[in-house]
């Protein structure tokens, strides 16, 4: 199973206890505050790997760390010290954070603009996105000039690509696929 599976699994198994205690915001806080403590400390992520160190140990630090936390975000350390899955704790936070926000409707959708948008054309872009998808959506805005104009959006791990760079790049194709198709056939008629 791929590391992206395993975190997934992880995370669907915490995100329905979470569900059924009724505690998926709390659960999400206080996972994402340990993962942030962890991206943010050298020490403590090599500590997680290190595998001189006593699974006992690990969850004794881990317990200690994180008193206070959520029993969930407890639970699911010491499964993953017992597992030897620590690794995967962000991962596993990350799909996390994705079960919620599709429960919640909430889709995020990157834009790239030549130029800056507008704050009155964000919001249109935002109400028509929202429109189609029948979502709250969360806009990511990004200036890249070598597109030329237009927009590229990129919607999970779907893009539309409306820019001015795109159109040329598929006019150029055409312009020169048809050229090699010719030669050949003016080839061959000699």
């Amino acid at each position: 199973m791929s590391e992206g599976k395993i975190a997934r699994v992880y995370a669907t198994a915490l995100y329905q206890a979470a569900e059924e205690e009724g505690r998926i915001e709390q659960v999400r806080r206080d996972l994402g505050e340990f993962v942030q403590a962890v991206e943010g400390s050298d020490e403590l992520r090599q500590f997680l790997v290190a595998e001189e160190i006593s699974d006992a140990r690990k969850i004794q630090v881990l317990l200690e760390l994180t008193e206070g936390a959520d029993q969930l975000v407890r639970n699911l350390l010491r499964l993953l010290v017992d597992k030897s899955r620590e690794g995967e704790l962000a991962g596993i936070y990350r799909a996390y954070v994705d079960l919620v926000e599709e429960a919640q409707g909430l889709v995020h959708v990157e834009v790239v603009s030549a130029v800056p948008l507008t704050p009155s054309l964000q919001e249109t872009l935002k109400k028509k996105i929202e429109g189609s998808l029948h979502k709250t959506v969360e806009l990511t805005l990004t200036v890249d000039p070598e597109i030329l104009g237009g927009l590229r959006l990129r919607i999970g791990d779907r893009v539309a690509d409306a820019s001015v760079r795109r159109r040329l790049d598929k006019l150029r194709e055409l312009l020169i696929t048809p050229m090699a198709s010719l030669e050949g056939s003016v080839e061959a008629a000699s």
